[in-house]
């Protein structure tokens, strides 16, 4: 009994403020390369949860987690055979360091750890084939945002992995 009183009144007595830091976000994402004279592009979409950790001064911390998927396939020629190639799936972690202007505008940059799971297809003559490869890489970002108010915002981001460029845009909505 005592156990229950003391978790009630520890709820009761928390200051739900320190849930008013999460950041989730929508981006539309687009991966390149451009490797042995191939050149692919894919799109996608991200989804994003953060957590904003004041640091001082307009300068935050904020851990970072991505999930997308692919939306847009590309097609290259190798050897004479065409290969759709696919953006199954994409995951990221990252920690930002961000820092905010007076006029809404903030500034960010992050390293990141991420994987990406690509399938290609080939089909000729009646015979088909399909590889799924994913690989974890680190990489490095920045960007800028705009907050139009207290808890909307839209921002620019360019990532690199590995020689493999990311660019997003999309929104961010603070809760």
């Amino acid at each position: 009994m005592f156990k229950k009183t003391a978790l009630a009144i520890l709820i009761a007595g928390s200051s739900f403020s320190s849930f008013a830091n999460w950041v989730g976000g929508v981006s539309y994402i687009n991966l390149s390369d451009e490797n042995d004279g191939l050149e692919i592009s894919l799109g996608g979409i991200s989804g994003s949860l953060g957590y904003k950790i004041d640091s001082d001064n307009n300068f935050y911390f904020m851990p970072e987690v991505r999930i997308g998927t692919g939306i847009s396939d590309d097609s290259v020629t190798m050897f004479g055979v065409d290969v759709d190639v696919e953006m199954d799936s994409f995951i990221a972690l990252s920690v930002r360091g961000q820092y905010e202007l007076n006029n809404g505008v903030y500034l960010f940059a992050a390293p990141s750890y991420a994987n990406v799971e690509l399938t290609a297809s080939a089909s000729q003559g009646g015979q088909s084939a399909s590889v799924t490869e994913d690989s974890w890489e680190f990489g490095f970002g920045g960007g800028v945002g705009y907050k139009f108010n207290e808890s909307t915002s839209a921002e620019f981001m360019y990532e690199q992995y590995d020689g493999v460029d990311l660019l997003s845009f999309g929104v961010k909505f603070d809760f």
